[in-house]
């Protein structure tokens, strides 16, 4: 009988809702609120000095079975001194092993001659004061190991055995359940921490895709369910998501398991597995029930995937900030654990050359502004400069020797910011199929990050998991990007936090679906947002604007006086405005442009709004039943763009804390505060700007930068970290102000308030 399954994210919200209406907001969240807007600083653990919580530098070695033949544990050494890791991650094995393994199903890599690479290497390690963590990997086996005890693998509907088919070999799978990722990777895990001098285990490819029709798992499900495991092709929405919850349930009792196994060994054992699947992808790997969410509690330390391009035949490449994003939510989710870029300075379906130079440099700045760390993760050789193509092997070291040379005043640091962005999986969830409006999950939030960042304004997110009275009561501003689904737990918690004095900001279809996908008739946060849905949308790609209505407002009034239209794009649903609602702008329909004669109208229309700025409680919100999150992402205009920031500013007020910037917008600036010390935060700033391609080629340098910060205190004492030329910091009043000569890639700059 499976254990109690952690609980849904529905039933979470369900139970949630019952604490909505009894906690005040409204003193948190008022004008007399400490400039930051009340942000809550998280409490560094008990176990804050253990290794693996402070400020990592880790190298990854994929190792070939090649690299076996002539691996020298001397210059691996040497080169991870040289390149300032403090780490290695290094194969143990499970598909194929690096040592002379005396367990079932052992496949030594034939290349051995009788050494042990894993007891060379880990002992070299261990002397020079490099930690080691040994990399395993259940995901299947060769055909010749697997008819060992094929019994110990998954199994299809059809009864066929279990297998990966984008693995050359073919390997057999596994599942949560099996023998082979249980008793047998336990046993395996035991074998490598008793024997070896290792600091912890990276456990590689723990995902598992599909469903399996192992006894196992057919016992299990029915023990715990009472029903059949349903069949891919002929199940029902329904029956699939029940079977979900309780694989994640199964997954999560996995990952528990092998956490234990390690923590057997001491506390100071390190235990962390790879979770792919990118934050925005809303396809795949939804369906492998282990995610961020579910796994964080069981890892030492939080890893996300972020290689500059995914390993697909096409090359496409992810936002500049995209390893920022990363941090950031990781962050959001356990303040108090290091978060972790993976990434290759040689790439992964292209792995056997270098990336673009200066955009692994940036690509790292970027995540160690908002208190990001690296793991560098090569594959081709025992080293990066003891491979073909050797060009990469020192690019990241400015970083890493920056976290080595700072790692006191770096550490137990995460993001500090009065912005909150909400990510809602169930809106993940609905958009693994195509939306017939064009809409996709990840390009309204990251077009919302975009304006963010070129405008200066630190945020943060709230991951749906956490969205409570107290965590929503740090914020001054929160944004909701296009969130189709969201919960009548949900909808109480952010109407109750507008009322209490709240800003909301909200697009497009937001709240128009249940946690399910199910559409409702009008706004779920209609009161709040000031207007209903009509149930009707507009193509608005081609040809349309929308008509500002009134131009003195402050998100239309620095182009008011030189404009009566602004961009629109995308789709645009068509709603009514109530009386006491604000219309800023309005809908206009098509104007064709052919022939030029013929493109006019008498008048712009203003029936349907496309702004609007509405008063509910004491607070506000403002809603936009357009995209220009998605626009800023998709075209990036500057209408869409600056909408979005002067919504931010408009209702924070005075309250950001930076209240003042004079920089160009592809100067991003990071602000973290320490856990342990909340008076010290550290101020970043990164350097985007360069020639209109990607990957970035050459960082152009930036002059005569200043910036603003309100911190809640008078400045004490500053340290500047990392300047290219003259940096000052100087007090004034209740503002630290910083100005930068020049900027190169990154400067940071250390502050201490009293």
């Amino acid at each position: 009988m499976l254990p109690t399954p952690l609980l849904s994210r529905r039933e979470f919200l369900v139970r949630g809702s019952v604490v909505v209406g009894g906690v005040a907001l409204a003193p948190l969240l008022s004008r007399s609120a400490e400039p930051l807007g009340g942000t809550t600083v998280a409490t560094a653990s008990s176990d804050a000095d253990l290794w693996f919580r402070r400020p990592l530098r880790i190298l990854q070695t994929v190792l070939r079975e090649i690299d076996a033949r002539a691996y020298d544990p001397t210059a691996v050494v040497a080169y991870l001194q040289r390149a300032a890791c403090n780490t290695l991650v290094v194969n143990g094995g499970g598909i194929v092993d690096f040592f002379p393994n005396p367990l079932p199903l052992a496949n030594p890599v034939r290349f051995l001659q009788g050494r042990d690479v894993l007891g060379e290497i880990s002992a070299a390690c261990r002397a020079a004061g490099i930690r080691v963590i040994a990399r395993v990997d259940f995901r299947g086996v060769e055909e010749p190991i697997y008819r060992e005890h094929p019994d110990w693998f998954g199994v299809t509907a059809e009864g066929t055995p279990l297998t990966l088919d984008y693995t050359t070999p073919t390997l057999y799978a596994g599942c949560y359940n099996s023998y082979h990722r249980n008793e047998h990777a336990e046993r395996f895990i035991r074998h490598l921490l008793k024997h070896y001098p290792l600091d912890g285990i990276w456990h590689n490819s723990i995902a598992v895709a599909g469903i399996c029709y192992c006894p196992r798992c057919r016992e299990g499900f029915r023990s715990a369910i009472g029903a059949d495991l349903p069949v891919m092709s002929d199940a029902s929405p329904a029956e699939l998501d029940r079977y979900m919850l309780w694989k994640a349930a199964t997954a999560d009792r996995h990952v528990a398991r092998m956490r234990a196994t390690v923590k057997s060994f001491g506390a100071d054992k390190a235990y962390a597995a790879e979770v792919f699947g990118s934050m925005f992808q809303s396809g795949g790997a939804i369906w492998s029930g282990i995610d961020l969410y579910s796994a964080r509690d069981h890892f030492d330390f939080l890893i996300a995937t972020a290689f500059i391009s995914e390993n697909n035949a096409e090359l496409r490449y992810d936002e500049i900030f995209h390893s920022a994003t990363l941090v950031r939510l990781m962050k959001s989710m356990t303040p108090d654990k290091e978060a972790v870029i993976l990434y290759g300075d040689n790439g992964t379906s292209h792995r056997y050359i270098m990336d673009a130079p200066a955009e692994t440099q940036v690509w790292l700045w970027e995540a160690l502004s908002v208190g990001g760390r690296f793991w560098n993760c090569g594959f081709t050789g025992m080293h990066p400069d003891s491979t073909h193509d050797r060009r990469a092997a020192y690019n990241s070291v400015a970083a890493y020797e920056f976290v080595r040379d700072h790692e006191a005043v770096l550490a137990h640091h995460a993001p500090v910011a009065n912005v909150g962005l909400f990510y809602s999986r169930a809106t993940r969830q609905f958009y693994r199929t195509a939306s017939a409006q064009g809409d996709r999950f990840g390009a309204a939030i990251q077009g919302t990050e975009r304006a963010l960042l070129e405008g200066h304004l630190p945020y943060d997110f709230i991951p749906d998991d956490q969205l409570t009275p107290e965590r929503l009561a740090r914020y001054r501003v929160v944004i909701l990007p296009n969130v189709r689904c969201l919960s009548d737990a949900e909808i109480a918690l952010f109407r109750d936090y507008v009322r209490a004095g709240g800003g909301l900001i909200a697009t497009f279809a937001t709240s128009l679906h249940d946690p399910a996908g199910q559409p409702r008739s009008d706004f779920g946060l209609a009161d709040v947002f000031g207007c209903s849905f009509t149930g009707r949308s507009a193509d608005t790609r081609k040809d349309t604007y929308q008509f500002i209505a009134q131009p003195q407002h402050p998100l239309v009034a620095p182009d008011s006086g030189r404009t009566e239209l602004l961009l629109n794009y995308g789709t645009t649903l068509l709603c009514r405005a109530q009386p006491d609602a604000q219309v800023i702008c309005t809908h206009v329909p098509t104007v064709n442009n052919q022939p030029p004669e013929k493109a006019w109208v008498e008048s712009w229309s203003r029936e349907f709004p496309t702004a609007i700025e509405h008063r509910f409680g004491a607070g506000r919100c403002l809603y936009f039943s357009n995209q220009p999150d998605q626009n800023t992402y998709d075209i990036g205009h500057p209408d869409a763009r600056l909408l979005l920031e002067r919504a931010v500013r408009h209702l924070a007020g005075d309250a950001l804390p930076i209240a003042e910037s004079r920089m160009p917008a592809s100067v991003h600036v990071g602000l973290t505060r320490s856990l342990v010390a909340p008076q010290e935060f550290i101020v970043s700033f990164v350097n985007t700007t360069s020639a209109p391609v990607r990957p970035i080629r050459e960082v152009l340098p930036v002059h005569d930068l200043s910036i603003a910060l309100r911190l809640g205190g008078r400045l004490a004492e500053h340290q500047v970290l990392r300047a290219p030329a003259a940096a000052e910091v100087r007090a004034d009043g209740e503002f630290v102000r910083v100005h930068l000569a020049r900027l190169d890639d990154f400067s940071a700059v250390h502050l201490r308030i009293q």
